[in-house]
């Protein structure tokens, strides 16, 4: 069995609107702040896409305060968003090639409704499919039999395994889990950028790609991708706002894969087994010589440090850093007074 993940894309939502008013649960007729663009038969979400409390429903009739809906199942709050949805529903392909020929999945039950309650997006069970199977999820309108082209859409595996995280976490890590005009799609470039360079440090000691997925490369995949995300959204602002710091969210990233690299920290599965790494390492050098980076002893490898000497004599008292009136003279100190 398979566990196919589709998330939904900002392309199949249009007109937006409010609560104008809070709706208990139960309710068909809502209070909205306009309909202009909203139709009898359009398909509408209610609340925060990706929250518990988010919902489908179909317009049955608009007035020009409200929309007259089937039963809500929850209550909405005032000023809770309401989004036009141009489909209802995914159905889902399968082949046994990326570019081979999909057969939609009915037998499996496609099409499903779309579960705008599930951050991560909607989800399907192919009973029959295995790890090789590739899929492709396309749009459904079940009113007026609208079905966005299975042509375009993207091939992938099963609940995105080749991922090292998922764009909903990289959108919570950032911060914009509320924020509807950042796209998935530019979220998972900015994931496949970071995944990208994460291959590239730990193909150094280990084989790719990797059996299994350890939540320390989710973390640090995500880690990064929120970093790209936000220093690209904020550029010079992250300097001055903490909170929208994307450069430290890559720091962090980077010391991780380092420390991971150097032994310090090990990668281990699911089931506390430890990662194997490979029996030799890749590693480059160069033969020209940089005094900048030169070891120079730990004496000398002061570097920007501020080194103050210590009188020998009393390297213990309150007084212990020699005032400027005092230098040392090979192995002596003199008095300059």
């Amino acid at each position: 069995m398979q566990i196919l993940i589709a998330p939904l894309e900002n392309i199949i939502l249009g007109e937006k609107t409010k609560f104008s008013a809070e709706e208990a649960a139960g309710q068909t007729v809502l209070s909205v702040e306009n309909t202009q663009g909203f139709a009898s038969n359009d398909y509408v979400v209610l609340g925060y896409i990706g929250s518990e409390l988010a919902e489908i429903t179909q317009i049955s009739s608009v007035s020009t305060n409200s929309i007259t809906t089937g039963a809500t199942r929850f209550i909405h709050k005032l000023e809770e968003p309401i989004s036009k949805l141009l489909f209802n529903k995914r159905k889902f392909y399968r082949s046994t090639t990326e570019s081979g020929t999909y057969s939609h999945l009915s037998s499996e039950g496609s099409p499903v409704d779309i579960q705008v309650d599930q951050p991560d997006g909607t989800s399907f069970e192919d009973s029959t499919g295995t790890s090789s199977s590739w899929y492709k999820a396309t749009y459904y309108n079940s009113t007026s039999g609208l079905e966005s082209s299975l042509e375009y859409a993207l091939a992938t595996k099963a609940g995105d395994v080749e991922a090292y995280t998922s764009v909903f976490k990289i959108k919570s890590e950032a911060g914009f889990e509320e924020n509807d005009y950042i796209s998935s799609e530019l979220i998972a470039r900015y994931r496949d950028e970071a995944q990208m360079q994460v291959d590239g440090v730990l193909a150094i000691a280990y084989s790719l790609p990797l059996s299994t997925i350890p939540k320390l490369i989710t973390h640090i995949t995500t880690l990064l991708a929120a970093g790209l995300l936000l220093s690209k959204e904020y550029g010079v602002e992250a300097d001055v706002d903490v909170s929208k710091t994307g450069q430290r969210k890559i720091e962090r990233a980077e010391a991780l894969l380092q420390k991971i690299i150097d032994g310090t920290l090990l990668l281990v599965n699911s089931d506390g087994t430890q990662v194997s790494k490979n029996s030799s390492y890749r590693a480059a050098g160069s033969n020209v010589y940089d005094s900048s980076i030169a070891d120079r002893g730990e004496l000398f490898n002061i570097r920007d440090e501020n080194f103050k000497l210590t009188d020998p004599a009393e390297p213990t008292s309150s007084g212990d850093r020699v005032s400027e009136d005092y230098q040392k003279v090979g192995t002596q100190w003199s008095s300059q007074k």
